[in-house]
């Protein structure tokens, strides 16, 4: 029972979950900019910014639980500069540097929006994208279960979910661009 309750396993636990809640969060990102999405949008926010919190304050409890563990400890340095980690220093750098950008993109959107205005908000926003890649490579690289098969289908399934979303979302936006209304709408805007 104390090996599935021990300070490693609540590390590797921590680390899928903290993939799951920012996946989730970047898919209803990426939802919300569809326009089929339209009517649904107060509702698909509203699951953005709860998952991409928790997957945030999932972070941190999974770095407080490297700090404290005992077979490969980091310390403090090592958890918040990164390439000064002793472990696999460029991966754990990639968490690091993860972090950082999951940490300006939630705190600059749920504090700072108004005074950044939309057009830079959008901007810093767009910085979850590297983010969630360096996530990714992170747990793939450094993670202890990433060569399971079962862990391997949960990074494939949240790899696939965002790229196809991603894709849906580029398609739109091509298919919005070469519009005859909207290239109407755009010439009126400017006048």
């Amino acid at each position: 029972m104390t090996d599935y309750i021990s300070v490693w396993s609540l590390i590797r636990a921590s680390g899928f979950l903290a993939y799951f809640f920012m996946t989730i969060s970047l898919a209803f990102g990426l939802l919300i900019s569809l326009s089929i999405m339209k009517k649904k949008k107060a509702f698909l926010l509203s699951y953005h910014q709860t998952s991409g919190w928790f997957g945030l304050l999932t972070i941190v409890f999974h770095m407080t639980l490297i700090w404290k563990d005992q077979f490969v400890p980091y310390s403090l340095t090592e958890l918040f500069i990164p390439l000064f980690a002793k472990n696999a220093p460029v991966f754990s750098a990639l968490g690091t540097v993860s972090f950082y950008l999951f940490l300006l993109v939630i705190g600059t959107s749920d504090f700072f929006i108004k005074k950044l205005g939309r057009a830079m908000w959008k901007k810093v926003h767009i910085a979850v994208i590297p983010a969630w890649v360096m996530m990714v490579i992170h747990g793939l690289a450094i993670g202890t279960d990433s060569s399971r098969s079962w862990a391997l289908f949960i990074y494939a399934a949240g790899i696939t979910l965002i790229l196809v979303l991603a894709f849906l979302r580029c398609m739109e936006s091509l298919v919005l661009r070469q519009s005859p209304e909207v290239g109407k709408v755009n010439s009126v805007k400017q006048k």
